[in-house]
């Protein structure tokens, strides 16, 4: 039996594209889901045994609602990886680019090739839930004078055009996915962390909380506050560190426990990163 795994939008997403890289092609049986809610949903109801989701851009930064998604549902993260992100403008065959009027795609798509639309101010750029979805709306349905921003290899997949090639605004654009999943690893083989975390609010708490990772031999790659709902105006803290040793990082965050409020481990995996 194939592995089921959900992920946001369709076949020809980044998503998709992310998933078959982690997972293969023939391996896996994909769930598509138009929300990251139903993606979420899908494996807290055990319709799939894991999920692949966005989780960051090294452009954009982090995708805060989709943290909230795993920390409320009480998810762990067991892998990562990093898709280079690069956006080809599609549309029917037979046509120019001077007949396109709009292009659809993702918002973070858009906001990705702004430069190259901002040279094109006759082009009416229209937000939609996923990257290849209006490619696969503008074969089915035959609509000419409408483009798409997609993946590269999407335009294929529904028999497109492709009108430019690499529009986005920088060419070392990375998006980070995570495999979500009800579990957490069994492995050994892990070298990275993702922990969520309270500090009390007292002078000089988080410098004292980095520290203690420090003395353990932690690499603090990446610190993200993130609203606590039922406290307003009260953040956690959401990290990700790297470390050599799984013993050594159980000490650490056994000494983290003592030093903050709600200490949880929200993943161990191995880093995407070579």
């Amino acid at each position: 039996m194939r592995l089921k795994i959900a992920i946001q939008g369709i076949k020809g997403s980044n998503h998709y594209k992310a998933l078959t890289e982690l997972f293969g092609e023939t391996d896996v049986e994909v769930l598509e889901c138009m929300t990251f809610q139903k993606l979420v949903h899908a494996v807290m109801d055990g319709e799939c045994k894991k999920g692949v989701m966005a989780i960051e851009n090294s452009i954009a930064g982090s995708i805060l609602p989709n943290y909230r998604l795993i920390l409320d549902h009480h998810l762990q993260v067991t892998a990562e990886h990093y898709l280079n992100i690069s956006h080809n403008l599609v549309a029917l065959p037979g046509q120019e680019f001077e007949d396109l009027k709009e292009v659809r795609s993702h918002q973070m798509a858009l906001h990705q090739c702004s430069h190259f639309f901002g040279n094109h101010s006759h082009i009416h750029l229209i937000e939609d839930v996923d990257t290849a979805l209006p490619a696969q709306h503008i074969a089915e349905h035959r609509l000419f004078g409408v483009g798409a921003l997609v993946p590269k290899g999407t335009a294929k997949l529904f028999n497109l055009k492709v009108m430019a090639k690499d529009v986005q605004n920088h060419s070392t654009n990375e998006t980070r996915f995570v495999v979500i999943e009800k579990i957490g690893n069994s492995t050994k083989e892990v070298n990275k962390a993702t922990l969520k975390f309270e500090i009390a609010h007292e002078s000089g708490s988080l410098a004292k909380l980095l520290n203690v990772m420090a003395d353990h031999g932690l690499n603090l790659t990446k610190i993200q506050s993130i609203p606590i709902p039922e406290e307003v105006w009260k953040y956690a803290f959401i990290v990700d560190v790297a470390f050599t040793s799984l013993t050594h990082f159980q000490d650490a965050f056994e000494a983290i426990s003592n030093f903050s409020i709600n200490p949880t481990c929200v993943g161990q995996y191995k880093s995407g990163k070579s």
